[in-house]
């Protein structure tokens, strides 16, 4: 009965922080308009901040919990599964190339290896955190110098208004939720005997990842294929630049090492295979048969992945 209240109550958080992290995407974006700020930035910084903002308060609730595991394994579970599992989907559907900024991808490369970096010695240094905001820094010269597309007319000044009370319900949202899932998921954790990091790269992470999914299945209804891939770039490079120094300025975690022989490996290849479809799907003519066979491939490591830290595989 325990078990069964903590899980649901869980499941309430994570749908909670989903909602509001839907909420503040929705209407920081007519916010961001209103001010003349043109899609693509929008797109490559407010909807992939407001959809890394559920690992955000996720660590922020875990490091003042102190279970700083939770923080870590939410990052890095969230960055697998945005690449093999919201991409993956997401291949399945491509059905044309798209010209995405290929120097967005600097950032992203060096924030894995960055990472490689710091798990290697089992601690998060305030050096390395200065690291990531550093590569937090570089992302956002390179969003300002990344051509955008002309602004479309500013929402009424009721609707601004509008927008703004109800971005700060969605972040209202975001904080009360990431506090249930930390709390709960924890409970489960004591329960069932199961490590904090197991939670944080399964259950959490693949909660907080819903946003990510829900943005990427509207975009590709709406054909924004650039839309989709700018999202994983902005999201996976967000999550690392954020979460990392939060861990290392206020947290002290000794990091285990099957997260670099385990985790880590997975999210490297994962990520040099990510930067290899991007690549090819802006460079070379399209082939849908190699974008399908690749979304098969990802989406199956995945359910492979999760099987094997649940016990099942």
């Amino acid at each position: 009965m325990e078990l069964a209240l903590n899980l649901s109550l869980l499941l309430l958080g994570i749908t909670i922080l989903v909602w509001g992290a839907n909420k503040f995407v929705d209407h920081a974006s007519v916010i961001a308009k209103h001010l003349g700020v043109n899609d693509l930035v929008i797109g490559l910084t407010l909807i992939a901040a407001g959809t890394s903002a559920p690992e955000v308060f996720v660590s922020i609730s875990s490091i003042l919990n102190g279970s700083e595991a939770i923080a870590l394994g939410t990052a890095l579970g969230s960055n697998i599964s945005n690449i093999a599992l919201i991409f993956g989907v997401s291949c399945l559907y491509f059905n044309a190339a798209s010209k995405t900024h290929l120097m967005n991808l600097m950032p992203f490369g060096l924030s894995v290896l960055l990472l490689g970096l710091t798990l290697a010695d089992g601690t998060i240094s305030f050096n390395e955190s200065l690291g990531f905001v550093g590569l937090l820094m570089l992302f956002m010269y390179i969003l300002m110098k990344t051509e955008g597309v002309p602004e479309e007319e500013s929402p009424e000044s009721s609707e601004f208004s509008k927008s703004i009370f109800l971005s700060m319900v969605g972040l209202a949202g975001l904080i009360a939720g990431a506090g249930m899932s930390v709390t709960y998921a924890e409970e489960i954790a004591l329960l069932l005997g199961i490590p904090n990091l197991i939670i944080g790269l399964t259950i959490i992470a693949l909660g907080t990842s819903l946003p990510e999914l829900a943005a990427t299945v509207a975009a590709l209804k709406k054909g924004k294929l650039q839309m989709v891939v700018g999202n994983i770039i902005g999201s996976n490079v967000l999550n690392l630049v954020f979460v990392l120094p939060i861990i290392g300025f206020f947290g002290s975690v000794q990091l285990s090492p099957i997260v670099m022989q385990r985790d880590f490996n997975i999210l490297a290849l994962l990520s040099v295979t990510f930067i290899l479809l991007t690549f090819s799907l802006t460079k070379f003519k399209f082939i849908r048969g190699l974008f399908v066979t690749a979304g098969i491939i990802l989406i199956s490591s995945y359910i492979l992945y999760i099987g094997i830290l649940s016990g099942i595989v």
